[in-house]
């Protein structure tokens, strides 16, 4: 099992970030436009000009420093000042909610991160992890995703319960799961509580809340833990996750190797107990020299996998299956697509034309605006106008004809 850290990133330095205390450019601009708009108002309609801040400002003064730090790291994600690295801060249950609030306040910022950013969040350890997939791990899990759906999909083409149920399966990606369900050993639900995960795969039924296999790729040095993922979504899910595939990616040291966890219902004492059992243990398909290992050997998946019991009557034992070949050959293909890509002196091909450069876009911080801050601008205007126009004591300049 791998058992490797991902680097912790001390979110205490925050302030060396400049974030803590500072002042936003704009703000300048904000006050004195106010200032402007209520110098000429009569007092009875000042009120109306006294706008609410942008997001921005607010956030800036109500987050706490571990909130702000995540922030600032988002955003040099966003503006790309900051290379593509994975992070792993603690953060408590509240600052997490703080977290979610601060970038409801930024829809710029807040549809970046839910589009481009994978982050985990584990509130029993209060471990909140920011993953940057590579190219090797993104070309991997969707070729790994795209074989699983091509036999999900030829079974849709058959007729029967079998076709008609495939057919309503589709393929998640890594879009977010929230796992909320019992978390006490009395069944008592802590639904304030949630796990947050943004697998590399998953598949699920049109009908089902969650879905019933789930993909997670481990590559080298990325610290994921796939047992302890396994069981959380398994258990968390109160068993509607019914399978994960776990596959470690290995440097030339080691196998590259395929898991699989699978939900098991054991009854005790008249009660059935949701286990998680392990069908396969870290099985090498790759060896440490790229060579395959145990080519004919099969991840095997049966149909009633993909949702819960109570939609797979009549499924029978329908199922599919991927070779360790076809994985070692897929990860192959990845490994290239990574070399192709970012190594400098064997990469891929390139355009060899020649062309003249534009000229870059200004980037100052004049005309680096967000859009809180220029939507802002554009009301603050807008509402001086408007209270200008409405003030039966005040008259907008009119340009007088010649006599």
């Amino acid at each position: 099992m791998l058992e490797t850290k991902i680097p912790k990133l001390d979110i205490r330095l925050s302030a060396s970030l400049g974030l803590i205390g500072s002042t936003p450019a704009f703000l300048p601009s904000f006050t004195q436009g106010g200032q402007r708009a209520i110098a000429g108002t009569p007092p009875e309609r000042r009120g109306a000009l006294l706008l609410t801040p942008p997001a921005s400002v607010e956030r800036r003064t109500l987050s706490d420093p571990s909130v702000e730090g995540l922030l600032k790291i988002f955003e040099n994600h966003q503006h790309n000042s900051l290379d593509a690295q994975e992070a792993s801060v603690r953060l408590s249950p509240p600052q997490f909610d703080q977290l979610k609030a601060a970038l409801s306040g930024d829809p710029s910022l807040d549809s970046y991160v839910k589009d481009k950013v994978r982050v985990d969040y584990d509130p029993q350890s209060e471990d909140l992890i920011i993953r940057m997939p590579t190219p090797i791990n993104e070309f991997l899990s969707a070729s790994v995703a795209d074989e699983i759906y091509e036999n999900i999909k030829r079974i849709a083409a058959q007729t029967g319960a079998a076709g008609e149920f495939a057919a309503q399966i589709r393929n998640g990606a890594s879009s977010r799961i929230l796992l909320k369900e019992d978390t006490e050993e009395e069944g008592t639900s802590n639904v304030g509580c949630a796990w947050q995960r943004h697998p590399d795969g998953q598949f699920q039924h049109q009908k089902a809340a969650y879905p019933g296999v789930v993909v997670e790729i481990s590559y080298s040095q990325d610290g994921k833990d796939l047992g302890k993922l396994a069981w959380q979504y398994i258990q968390l899910s109160n068993g509607d996750i019914k399978v994960v595939i776990g596959i470690d990616i290995n440097d030339v040291s080691k196998s590259s190797t395929v898991s699989l966890w699978r939900a098991k219902y054991v009854r005790e004492d008249d009660e059935d107990v949701l286990d998680v059992e392990q069908e396969i243990a870290y099985q090498p398909f790759q060896s440490s020299n790229g060579s395959l290992v145990n080519s004919t050997q099969v991840v095997g998946l049966a149909l009633r996998d993909f949702a819960p019991d109570e939609l797979c009557e009549g499924l029978g034992a329908t199922g599919l299956q991927i070779t360790y070949a076809r994985l070692a050959e897929l990860l192959i293909q990845a490994q290239g697509m990574q070399t192709a890509r970012e190594h400098a002196t064997d990469g891929g091909v390139r355009s060899s034309r020649k062309r003249r450069r534009p000229a870059p876009v200004s980037s100052s911080p004049d005309r680096l605006l967000s859009d809180d801050e220029t939507q802002f601008r554009l009301d603050e205007e807008k509402v001086a106008e408007e209270a200008a126009a409405a003030d039966d004591d005040f008259q907008l300049p009119t340009r007088k004809k010649r006599p």
